[in-house]
């Protein structure tokens, strides 16, 4: 009988030993990235997850003259082996911030990872209240398993509840990468693109080239048609004066002869 309990006894340690392994959460590295104090990023909690670097450069270019986080080729971690997360606490009491060492696990389908506080205000002005903190986590977990294609929401909290924000990735990891190929090949077509542009630019030069010469004779036409007609009116007036001058020339003459024939009449009768 007390062998029997005694196995009855073992038999159930084992299976709460097994049952708490299999519910254990696998852990899944974790590093900081950057950590401080911004009063743009919210009032409230929020945790943000990006699965590409496209996705990190579209936030840092959405925040404008805000952007005071590192490009990615300054991160200490590469997107085919991690993602980035950036939690916010939102309004904080202030004169703390995040401290560095987070711890992540993943059980389920949420990755759980924690904080704790650390005195000071880490570089940050000493009335700043709004601490955040952007880290990275690794694809896969340290036994190796991929953790990313089946998680639903990535959370962190710093020690309370309260401070707790999650992000749903609703099975996005998969998306990222089926996506980032397409921009690339979608690029493609915009570089043809200027090739019909640029055979309708041919079509005006050419017309603009066969109009020039249309409208060069249309020039040429009245300067042509003025010249012999300024030469023609010189000469009519140069036969005009020579003419007149013959005419005068002529009558004087004859009146000089008229004149003389009276002389000399004259002259034979006085004789």
């Amino acid at each position: 009988m007390r062998r029997a309990l005694a196995i009855l006894a073992l038999t159930a340690t084992l299976i709460a030993l097994l049952a708490g392994a299999a519910g254990a959460a696998t852990t899944v590295t974790a590093k900081s990235q950057l950590r401080g104090h911004l009063p743009e990023l919210g009032e409230r909690p929020t945790m943000r997850v990006f699965l590409t670097q496209a996705d990190y450069d579209a936030y840092r270019n959405s925040l404008g003259d805000a952007n005071v986080f590192p490009a990615a080729s300054s991160l200490f971690m590469t997107f085919d082996k991690e993602i980035l997360a950036l939690y916010t606490r939102g309004n904080d009491t202030g004169g703390r911030c995040i401290a560095t060492q987070i711890a992540a696990g993943f059980s389920g389908d949420t990755l759980a990872a924690t904080a704790s506080w650390q005195i000071g205000t880490c570089g940050a002005p000493s009335t700043a209240h709004y601490p955040f903190i952007l880290f990275s986590l690794s694809r896969n977990a340290t036994d190796g398993t991929a953790w990313l294609s089946s998680a639903r929401s990535v959370c962190l909290s710093v020690e309370t509840p309260d401070t707790n924000a999650c992000a749903t990735l609703a099975g996005a990891s998969p998306t990222p990468s089926a996506t980032t190929p397409p921009p690339t090949a979608s690029t493609v077509p915009s570089t043809l693109t200027p090739q019909p542009t640029a055979t309708r630019s041919l079509t005006p030069t050419q017309t603009v080239a066969a109009a020039s010469p249309t409208a060069a004779p249309a020039s040429a036409a009245p300067s042509a048609s003025r010249t012999p007609i300024a030469a023609a009116s010189q000469p009519v007036s140069a036969a005009d004066s020579g003419t007149n001058i013959l005419l005068y020339a002529m009558l004087v003459a004859i009146g000089f002869l008229v004149l003389l024939s009276l002389f000399l009449s004259r002259g034979g009768r006085r004789r």
